[in-house]
């Protein structure tokens, strides 16, 4: 079956191919395993959603906690190493290999559900980088200060993984999130 993506944020038209056998995947794929960080952000970010919260002045309910995703941990774990080698973070979101955003990263690294008919599709990539920036609710209060950043912490969507990495300009990380609503 071949699934049409439309990612208005980023302007890019894609499909792919799939199943409709596709599962979510929750244990770790080989060579992109969860650390220890990695998991102590997701708790801190999925206290955070069971909370609820007020970023700049608007108010969010509380949202599902987001469940761990092996695709998406690939998607991001590939993509916070590119910009630890790199030093900087994109604020386009555009890999500077080649150009692709969070969407298509995430199915290239096989992320790949049938959404449900008229559903919207929801890809959200959250950064942030900095020297010391190794605690997980220091970054998710940096994500709070931004409007687009808070909004996707709340998605009330399912899927979710964050990895870290480590260069010589810092701690990376990244928080890749789907779903439709």
């Amino acid at each position: 079956m071949t699934v049409q993506v439309t990612d208005a944020q980023y302007g890019v038209q894609f499909s792919y191919t799939t199943t409709v056998a596709f599962k979510p995947e929750r244990a770790p794929l080989p060579d992109f395993t969860q650390s220890a960080a990695e998991k102590q952000m997701l708790t801190v970010i999925n206290a955070e959603r069971a909370r609820g919260g007020t970023c700049n002045g608007v108010p969010y309910p509380p949202a599902q906690p987001l469940l761990f995703e092996a695709h998406l941990q690939k998607a991001a774990t590939l993509y916070a190493r590119e910009l630890a080698a790199s030093g900087a973070l994109s604020l386009e979101h555009r890999s500077a290999k080649d150009g692709r955003v969070p969407s298509q990263r995430m199915v290239d690294a096989g992320y790949r559900p049938v959404p449900p008919a008229g559903a919207a599709w929801l890809f959200e990539e959250s950064l942030a980088a900095g020297l010391g920036f190794t605690d997980p609710a220091e970054v998710v209060a940096a994500w709070k200060q931004s409007p687009k950043h808070c909004r996707a912490l709340f998605e009330n969507i399912q899927d979710g993984a964050v990895a870290r990495a480590d260069g010589a300009a810092g701690t990376f990380w990244v928080l890749n999130i789907s779903g439709w609503n």
